[in-house]
């Protein structure tokens, strides 16, 4: 039986993999456990603005659009802070700003019902084989682009490490399109396709070999007991006291 069968693990994804090589404390906790660190307010921002981006791009009303993304949002938190506040604020510039840049392309193309667009590859090893997979936001056919939207506090020079193996496996799946991140800020987006996707591929291969044999070597509770801790990790903020009750530091 190899790792994954082991314990249960019948796929991988970009953030998967990325968490598992930038906090493995947190990943066994996620993985092995199924306890979540907790989704602050620019992720959740981040989620609401894709939605109104799509709803508008489809032919809905940007007002409407914004009143949902706001009520969405709203609806998580109930108190509002500072941090709070100042994510909320950015929510309709940024899908103003997101659907400004998006509507040269026209309507996005997704599978029946769904709202994004399932992708899959297979990474495989010595006697084992599992998939990788993603979910592409915006899927244009005529223009031969698969864009996908990340909204940020500040547009980077380039994509970062974790986001260029996102890019890289959904450019692996759709093989003959381009796949383009649009960073999109209150104030302005910037379009990128950083990386080489064989070279990332090949650095994540390494990756998913390290993890198979971790999780073949040991069962939970011995990885839990021994995986190195970062407490001070920003991995853990807002999740101080779930790391405290899972690693009692």
């Amino acid at each position: 039986m190899n790792g994954f069968e082991k314990h249960n693990i019948d796929h991988l994804s970009a953030s998967n993999i990325n968490l598992w090589a930038n906090a493995p404390d947190v990943w066994v906790m996620q993985y092995l456990y199924g306890k979540r660190t907790a989704m602050g307010p620019a992720p959740w921002r981040g989620i609401c603005v894709e939605d109104a981006v799509v709803e508008i791009l489809l032919g809905g009303k940007e007002t409407e659009a914004l009143d949902r993304a706001m009520e969405k949002f709203n609806s998580r938190f109930m108190i509002a802070d500072e941090a709070i506040a100042r994510e909320a604020a950015r929510i309709k510039p940024m899908v103003q700003i997101a659907v400004a840049e998006l509507q040269q392309y026209g309507k996005p193309e997704f599978p029946e019902d769904e709202r994004q667009e399932k992708i899959s590859i297979t990474a495989k090893g010595d006697g084992w084989a599992i998939p990788v997979i993603g979910f592409l936001d915006l899927v244009y056919p005529d223009h031969g682009v698969v864009i996908d939207l990340k909204t940020t506090g500040r547009i980077p020079s380039a994509m970062s490490a974790e986001h260029q193996l996102q890019r890289a496996i959904y450019a692996k799946a759709k093989g003959n399109m381009a796949v383009k991140f649009l960073y999109v800020s209150e104030k302005k987006a910037s379009l990128l396709e950083d990386g080489d996707p064989a070279e990332l591929l090949a650095q994540a291969k390494v990756q998913i070999n390290r993890m198979e044999a971790f999780l073949r070597t040991l069962d939970k509770e011995q990885a839990r007991a021994i995986v190195p801790l970062a407490p001070s990790s920003f991995y853990w903020k807002g999740s101080e006291e779930l790391r405290k009750e899972f690693y009692g530091v």
